[in-house]
């Protein structure tokens, strides 16, 4: 289904992409906020091999969550921006204990459809700060975007993004070692934009 899914975005977005006229020009800007919800949908043990999918407990131990971001994009050519965001998620575990990410990364973002519209698709990587009841660490973060977002007027436009995150927790002191896990995330945000 998901392959299927992928195909018909690909047979869309791929022909509009090629004769649409471009909108932005290198050098034009994008800054944006953003606000919404994570979902936890899996976390996967090294270890044992354990692989927890759902919310809540006895799956990945966590509920739904929140998070902020702020971004900033810069157009390397008409379809490219190049750029980084910083945003802050929590989520409560099924112990109500609090569980909190920092990202903070470089992203590329493609814009096939751009214009009143925009589509963009983005990749990101960087670092993330996770905590976890006492425990702290300083780990890598990778992201997959895709939203839309819809300009009434000319220069703000207003936003649904959603992808999927991927934190690793690659501890570095022997003794933990065994809670080595990576986990992802579903986030569905949305945003407000400015643009020129």
């Amino acid at each position: 289904m998901k392959k299927r899914i992928m195909l018909f975005m690909i047979a869309i977005l791929l022909p509009v992409s090629m004769y649409s006229a471009p909108f932005y020009d290198t050098g034009s800007q994008m800054f944006s906020f953003n606000v919404g919800t994570t979902i936890p949908a899996f976390e996967y043990f090294f270890s044992d091999g354990e692989f927890l999918t759902g919310l809540g407990e006895g799956n990945t131990g966590m509920n739904a969550g929140g998070y902020g971001a702020i971004s900033y994009q810069v157009f390397t050519t008409p379809r490219f921006a190049i750029g980084g965001e910083i945003g802050y998620n929590f989520n409560y575990t099924a112990e109500d204990e609090l569980f909190t990410a920092v990202p903070f990364f470089a992203k590329i973002t493609y814009f096939p459809v751009q214009g009143v519209v925009d589509i963009p698709v983005s990749l990101g990587l960087g670092a993330a700060f996770i905590k976890y009841g006492d425990g702290s660490l300083m780990t890598l973060y990778a992201n997959i975007g895709l939203g839309i977002t819809w300009y009434p007027i000319d220069h703000w436009g207003f936003g649904l993004t959603s992808g999927i995150w991927i934190i690793p927790e690659l501890n570095y002191t022997e003794a933990i070692t065994g809670d080595d896990a990576i986990a992802g995330f579903v986030p569905i945000t949305l945003s407000v934009t400015y643009r020129q």
